[in-house]
């Protein structure tokens, strides 16, 4: 019997420095830990400066990339021994989750890996949830892989109640996005997009399932006629492994890492239970770091990747504040983002990442314009697209060297609409007098007061005519198809990736993984060669205090090419500094008619 006098140390004590000892030798990343993932919303696209975040000192979240490279680390790093996760993603679009799940499958294929939930509150929830090893759910949860639906809002009778005209016009019988102000309900085109997008994202997921819980497809679909399921069900239909709580998942991870003497009703925090890290932090200790560039000698090839993030818009646009307002992409900043990395000559190729359901047509052109010149410099240009990518998003990417695109991202859209409400007597009901004073015909054409006259709508019609057919000549030129064979898959109507592959629309299906290394292939790099990624445009707290000097590219020559040299080496640093600084930009994605 041995006893420890105070000031002693234990041997918990010893123990605990030990595993502190072991985590140092292995640069922040302890040896045979289980990484951590909580998934109560999916990784957002970009992060963005969050001053909240900055006041109340919290880290930033990972965003998607990060989480999922951080994930195939992971999967080949020999100090990583599992992975466990939280997956109760209340609502999700379906292009960022699939990319996620690809990477958790990746890592299940080769490591043990757990998923766990109160409940799994939807479709794509338990979607996630089934690329794991094994499915954990407490014992009142239910599986809520109840399937697709849409749900339009139609304003026309509404707005004809409060004295409310609404005024569109639109190319592409598909272009649904002013139905809801100009019609009462679904018209034929509109129904056949949604149902077979729904269809679409029905047929990937049940496949997906199905593989991964060695059922049919048919078995799926017909538990999922009886979702949401309760435990007994969810169990026999073979959804879920076990029913059990928190701390019995985690010892279950602890067993199947093969830590000793752990069993699954022992508690996932008993001393003997392996070190656990969360994947964020994995996540920074594991980043590939930065090796400064030196005159004279040769680097990695590099790779840059140019995020369009939001709603296209004139400008510079920029990332959501948190709590105010929304993400928005500047044309001119990504404009300038592009010029820029066309003029750093150890860029190797650019990856533009576009997850945007359009916005201004004008400054969708002047990006794809920007995309034509980095192809006119001679290096190659690959899309890679996110959740959505539809209309001016799609214009930005239709000419790429080549187009990736997620399954189940929403893309396509190839269309146009303007239009306006008129409230004149809405404004008399109410007793709000108004008039207005011109010097031309068309000065108050856009007015709320009055309608368009013949001469205006004329116009207008015209003008739409010249934006749809400049903008199917232009895919056609861009995916080398005919115009009319662009006509017969636009005229507004969006697809799945998977569809859009099928029509010829993009070139290959995956995530930002798979753009990089069609990118290399492009670049005249093999696939599996290693690259420096470099992010444009930047969205730290320093780059907003750094404004640049003026639109040149900043390696557009040798002096600036030198100057970039040392402000990215200090970058390295201040960049480590102001990380806890930079916040999560959100953009919410839930309505995919564009």
């Amino acid at each position: 019997m041995f006893a420890f006098l105070p000031g002693i140390p234990g041997i918990d004590d010893l123990r605990a420095l030990g595993r502190r000892v072991d985590t140092a030798r292995h640069h922040g990343v302890p040896d045979g830990c289980v990484l951590e993932l909580e998934l109560m919303s999916a990784p957002q696209e970009t992060g963005g400066f969050d001053p909240l975040a900055m006041i109340s000192g919290g880290n930033r979240p990972l965003v998607l990339r990060e989480a999922v490279a951080a994930i195939h680390r992971a999967a080949d790093d020999p100090r990583v021994a599992g992975l466990i996760a939280r997956v109760e993603l209340s609502a999700a679009a379906p292009g960022p989750v699939q990319e996620l799940r690809a990477a958790v499958a990746a890592f299940s294929d080769v490591k043990p890996s757990v998923a766990w939930a109160e409940t799994y509150p939807g479709t794509l929830s338990y979607y996630l949830a089934s690329a794991f090893r094994e499915v954990w759910m407490q014992p009142s949860g239910t599986v809520g892989l109840i399937g697709f639906a849409t749900n339009a809002m139609f304003l026309r009778d509404a707005l004809d109640k409060a004295g409310i005209e609404a005024q569109f016009v639109a190319r592409g019988e598909y272009k649904s996005v002013a139905n809801r102000f100009t019609q009462n309900g679904y018209t034929d085109p509109h129904r056949e997009a949604d149902t077979r997008l729904i269809e679409s994202l029905q047929s990937q997921v049940w496949q997906a399932v199905a593989e991964s819980r060695h059922l049919e497809s048919s078995e799926v679909d017909a538990l999922a006629d009886k979702a949401p399921l309760l435990r007994d069900d969810a169990v026999s239909g073979r959804l879920v492994d076990r029913i059990g709580f928190r701390d019995q998942a985690y010892g279950r991870i602890a067993e199947l890492v093969g830590a000793k003497g752990i069993t699954p009703t022992s508690g996932s925090d008993t001393e003997d239970a392996p070190p656990r890290l969360y994947l964020s932090r994995y996540a920074k200790a594991s980043a590939p770091r930065p090796t400064p560039s030196v005159p004279g000698r040769r680097g990695k090839p590099t790779i840059a990747v140019v995020t369009l993030d939001g709603m296209i818009v004139s400008g510079r646009g920029g990332p959501q504040v948190l709590p105010f307002g929304n993400s928005s992409a500047g044309a001119d900043t990504i404009s300038a983002a592009l010029r820029e990395a066309a003029a750093d000559d150890s860029v190797s190729a650019v990856v533009l990442r576009v997850e945007s359901r359009g916005g201004s047509a004008s400054a969708s052109e002047t990006i794809w314009r920007e995309v034509n010149r980095v192809r006119d410099a001679g290096k190659p240009v690959v899309a890679s697209m996110g959740a959505v990518a539809a209309s001016g998003g799609y214009l930005v990417s239709m000419s790429a060297d080549a187009i990736v695109a997620n399954a189940a991202t929403i893309t396509g859209s190839i269309g146009v609409v303007t239009g306006k409400l008129v409230a004149r007597e809405l404004k008399e009901r109410l007793g709000v007098g108004s008039e207005s004073v011109r010097t031309n015909a068309n000065a108050d054409a856009w007015s709320i007061d009055h309608p368009f006259t013949d001469a205006q709508r004329e116009h207008i019609e015209a003008t739409t005519d010249l934006f749809y057919t400049d903008f199917i000549e232009n895919v056609a030129v861009g995916r080398k198809m005919t115009v009319e064979a662009v006509d017969a898959v636009a005229r507004g109507r969006v697809w799945t990736g998977a569809d859009a592959l099928e029509h010829g629309l993009v070139d290959e299906l995956g995530g930002l993984r798979t753009a990089i290394s069609r990118a290399k292939v492009l670049a005249g790099l093999d696939p599996d060669d290693d690259v420096r990624l470099v992010n444009y445009p930047g969205s730290s707290f320093m780059d907003v205090l750094r404004p640049k000097p003026s639109s040149a590219p900043a390696a557009a020559s040798l002096p600036e090419a030198l100057a970039v040299l040392v402000a990215r080496s200090v970058a390295g640093v201040l960049d480590q500094a102001d990380s806890s600084l930079r916040g999560a930009s959100a953009l919410w994605l839930g309505d995919y008619r564009f």
